[in-house]
């Protein structure tokens, strides 16, 4: 999905999600390039997430690097580049310094359609939300190495998945849960539940969630505008909990432990001015029953795992 927004825009945000994971799972990385606007202070970035040792960067650059393509994923920030095709770094901070490219290969695109434009469904046309999310990559091999801090990190027959996010604020409670390394390769998973105000509708809002799990030849898509709904969600703000899904057939539960998190900066009216805390080193364990018989489980590693709020 290309640039959704505009430079004269106020008050808004947007950032891609990109997460990789070496062979062995030594390394462990996220880039997230993204834009803030606001009256006070426009600028583009690149937030940096070491997985291993949960340490986070944010390096700012002028807006008059930023650039992108109008029809497909493809953006510069500062002298990096990302797109569908792989990303090159060149990173040069007091703490940080990132130089090398990686390939991006096998690159299994999230299923769209006129009338299923995301991974938001329907929801895609409602006016006035505060934030939207969307699916680009739900898994794809990386090649490639990355020279960070002076250590080589290689990226050969690795694993990455590319999302996105805009709009001018984060929900004011939300779990993010997320991974594509499972013992069972191909699998990939993302689960969003947040509280979603309604915008010019006015209210306080609802409970929505949206996500996909791709196991065994199958996509599944879930969300508050389809038939599935969330029968319970325990996260009580310690690095770990529970979510169970079901569309009255089927049965998803997603057990979750995070692990050295880290704390990433997020959009409040656009500003990059709240912190919220991530980790990409968490333990995702999924079972899944499918309502006629077949009952099976999913152990994944390293797992994505974003909390703001509590949900009990």
């Amino acid at each position: 999905m290309p640039f959704q927004g505009n430079l004269h825009k106020k008050k808004y945000f947007e950032g891609w999600y990109l997460k990789h994971v070496s062979k062995d799972r030594s390394g462990v990385l996220s880039f997230i390039p993204g834009i803030s606007l606001t009256p006070e202070d426009r600028h583009c970035f690149i937030q940096v997430i070491d997985g291993i040792s949960g340490n986070t960067w944010y390096v700012r650059y002028p807006l008059e690097t930023f650039q992108w393509s109008s029809n497909a994923f493809s953006v510069s920030a500062g002298s990096s580049k990302f797109s569908l095709d792989g990303c090159s770094l060149s990173i040069a901070e007091k703490d940080l310094t990132i130089e090398g490219t990686l390939h991006y290969s096998g690159m299994e695109l999230y299923p769209r359609s006129a009338g299923h434009p995301g991974i938001m469904g329907w929801f895609s046309f409602i006016p006035g939300l505060e934030c939207r999310h969307d699916v680009l990559s739900m898994n794809h091999v990386t090649s490639g190495t990355l020279h960070m801090n002076g250590k080589r990190l290689d990226f050969t027959e690795g694993s990455g998945y590319i999302e996105k996010d805009w709009g001018w604020n984060f929900p004011s409670s939300y779990v993010w849960i997320q991974c594509n390394n499972f013992n069972e390769p191909g699998a990939s998973f993302m689960l969003a539940v947040a509280r979603v105000p309604l915008g010019p509708f006015g209210g306080e809002g609802f409970r929505g969630f949206l996500g996909f799990l791709q196991a065994r030849g199958k996509v599944r898509t879930f969300g508050t505008w389809n038939r599935w709904r969330v029968e319970s969600c325990l996260f009580p703000g310690d690095g770990k909990g529970i979510v169970v899904l079901t569309d009255g057939h089927e049965r998803i539960s997603c057990r979750v432990t995070g692990s050295r998190g880290g704390l990433l900066k997020a959009p409040d009216r656009g500003a990059m001015s709240e912190v919220v805390k991530e980790s990409i080193n968490a333990s995702v364990d999924i079972g899944i029953d499918d309502g006629d018989g077949d009952v099976f489980s999913l152990e994944g590693y390293p797992g994505g795992l974003e909390q703001r709020g509590k949900f009990n």
